[in-house]
């Protein structure tokens, strides 16, 4: 290390007894706040599209259409359910639809169908001109040194990639397709008996 450079010391966890005293605490309660008003911010803009969720499933299929339930699940960070439930109603109403995995019986794999694609698109437009509104008051630099260091931190929590579905505790835990991972365990159990 340099003579007179300036020494990164590590924000501190531990309760200094001051409450949002703590640098840690108070960038924790900012984030919240913000996720908070921006979320419903942006919730409210789309609801005349569509739910934030299915949003957020389009906007994946966008970006790789035919992912299978599980991929969907651990790229969105829900459970295994709960895509499935989003998918279904999705489908249900003509957006997306499922097909056969060609390499493997057993999964399905979730495509846009051209209304879906459309409905994206015009919520696109919405999403994105709040979004820029949302972050208006900075620069560019300001937005990219945000995004560096938004990045440091989730790199902190998850790794690289935010690769797996958290539980409560902070575990990753498997999505697997709906169903597969009971009979797997079902079928090995019994195998080693």
């Amino acid at each position: 290390m340099r003579r007179g450079a300036p020494t990164r010391r590590p924000v501190s966890a531990q309760p200094t007894g001051k409450g949002e005293q703590n640098p840690a605490v108070r960038a924790w309660v900012r984030i919240l706040a913000v996720q908070k008003a921006a979320l419903a911010a942006i919730r409210d803009d789309l609801e005349h599209e569509m739910t934030l969720p299915r949003f957020d499933l389009l906007s994946n299929l966008v970006r790789e259409n035919g992912q299978t339930l599980a991929s969907l699940s651990r790229s969105m960070l829900v459970t295994a359910g709960n895509i499935t439930g989003l998918v279904d109603r999705a489908a249900r109403d003509g957006l997306v639809e499922r097909r056969a995995d060609p390499n493997d019986r057993r999964a399905w794999r979730v495509h846009l169908t051209p209304k879906g694609q459309l409905a994206f698109q015009r919520a696109e437009r919405r999403h994105a001109a709040r979004v820029s509104k949302l972050f208006s008051a900075l620069s560019g630099n300001e937005m990219s040194s945000l995004v560096r260091m938004l990045d440091k931190v989730r790199h902190t929590l998850h790794g690289p990639e935010l690769s797996a579905v958290r539980g409560p505790r902070g575990e990753a835990r498997r999505t697997p397709e709906r169903g597969t991972g009971r009979r797997r365990a079902r079928a090995k159990t019994e195998d080693d008996s």
